[in-house]
């Protein structure tokens, strides 16, 4: 099948879907407005607006306006798709839009995965149902104990499920399982909304390592209410009984999984990660370490490295210090940024979202390396090589490793 047919047979499988997918859509925006206060109600329509707006500036302009802050692109086709005042449809399809890398790396296009794919409408719809509805959050985190020399793979954004073929999540998962691991790690993001069909089919591919694994809430299982997410806890995660964040520990090593995404702002789809009370109260209780690493779907940084994010504080005063290592997802890329005070940050958000070169962060004095290799994709011919981190901890010692689809090392601490 040429590359041409591959995507008309896409575009119209997602047509068949996107029926009932808007007709969920429209019933539950209204079921919502009906719940809503006005001003709620003015909020939503306010960010739909904003959503649309920025797609628009972005199509004209070619990258987000510097003065603004962006909003989620989940929201680009809502006004559209629910009737709200006249906005202009956006292009639906790769004769409407040639596929564009912006500067942080993001595909601008239409076709699967991509900014203006339809498909993230069912994040929008899942949002709409469960802006109200969320899974009770369990407060029962493990503890676990590690040996002195344990290896983690870390992968964040990794549950695209295998969506075809060429599929990078099929490939990283592979390159995890080779590393043998002692333990797996998944940072967070199930698409297009961590549902619990979603969860069921995305993760079944997961790799287990050989004495756990575990996976972050996110801004995507979110959307769902984290219903999907913590019934998948209970089949695939046993050992974080029930609960959505960890620590693992040695004598040298505190590791801390967190959920960043349950007390997120809801309005804002999720996207700025925070603490609840619950676990800044578990933080302040974890036994002592000489070394501290940090897991969370939510960046610490922004994607330069320049600025920190609103999470930032909250972690490290929780904790007592700044952590020696932070690794977070959220940012579809490969990222290792060079020491800022005693925190060493890596974006490990590259696990399966098609994404292209960041061309903002090339040459940044804070960045040490950033994933540039293109993966020779037919499909996706802009893209470069997804992947995940390879760390290893040998006492008070530490060596990571970003490592390709294709198994090539892409960055290594060594």
């Amino acid at each position: 099948m040429s590359l041409v047919s591959h995507w008309e047979h896409e575009y119209d499988k997602v047509k068949v879907r996107l029926h009932g997918l808007f007709t969920r859509l429209e019933m539950s925006w209204k079921k919502l407005v009906s719940e809503l206060e006005p001003r709620e109600f003015e909020a939503i329509v306010a960010l739909l607006q904003r959503g649309h707006d920025q797609a628009q500036y972005v199509l004209k302009h070619g990258e987000l306006p510097d003065d603004e802050p962006s909003v989620p692109w989940e929201l680009s086709h809502g006004l559209s798709i629910l009737h709200i005042g006249n906005a202009t449809p956006l292009p639906q399809s790769t004769d409407e839009l040639q596929t564009r890398v912006l500067k942080d790396g993001s595909l601008l296009g239409c076709r699967k995965w991509e900014l203006l794919d339809l498909l993230w409408s069912e994040a929008l719809l899942k949002w709409i149902e469960n802006l109200r509805h969320h899974a009770p959050f369990a407060t029962t985190p493990a503890l676990m104990k590690m040996d002195s020399d344990v290896t983690l793979a870390i992968a964040g954004d990794w549950g695209t499920g295998p969506f075809d073929s060429h599929a990078p999540a099929v490939a990283v998962a592979l390159q995890m399982q080779l590393g043998a691991p002692d333990f797996t790690i998944h940072l967070g993001d199930v698409y297009y909304a961590g549902t619990h069909s979603q969860e069921d089919v995305d993760m079944v591919g997961w790799p287990q390592g050989r004495q756990g694994s575990f996976t972050l809430n996110s801004n995507h299982e979110m959307y769902s209410g984290a219903h999907g997410y913590f019934k998948e806890l209970a089949k695939r995660f046993p050992q974080q009984q029930g609960t959505s964040y960890f620590a693992l520990y040695n004598d040298d090593w505190l590791v801390v999984g967190l959920d960043t995404a349950y007390a997120s702002d809801a309005i804002n789809l999720y996207m700025d990660g925070t603490l609840n009370q619950q676990q800044i109260d578990w933080m302040k209780q974890l036994p002592q370490r000489k070394k501290i690493m940090v897991l969370s779907h939510h960046q610490g940084f922004d994607i330069s490295g320049h600025n920190k994010t609103a999470l930032y504080q909250p972690v490290c005063d929780a904790l007592g210090r700044e952590p020696d290592y932070w690794y977070w997802g959220h940012l579809h890329n490969g990222i290792c940024y060079a020491a800022q005070g005693g925190l060493h940050a890596r974006c490990a958000g590259h696990g399966a979202i098609p994404y292209g070169n960041a061309s903002e962060l090339n040459g940044h004095s804070r960045v040490l390396w950033s994933e540039t290799e293109n993966a020779r994709d037919e499909a996706y011919p802009d893209r470069v090589l997804n992947g995940y981190v390879k760390v290893r901890l040998v006492g008070e010692n530490i060596e990571e490793t970003f490592i390709g689809e294709d198994g090539s090392v892409r960055w290594s601490s060594k």
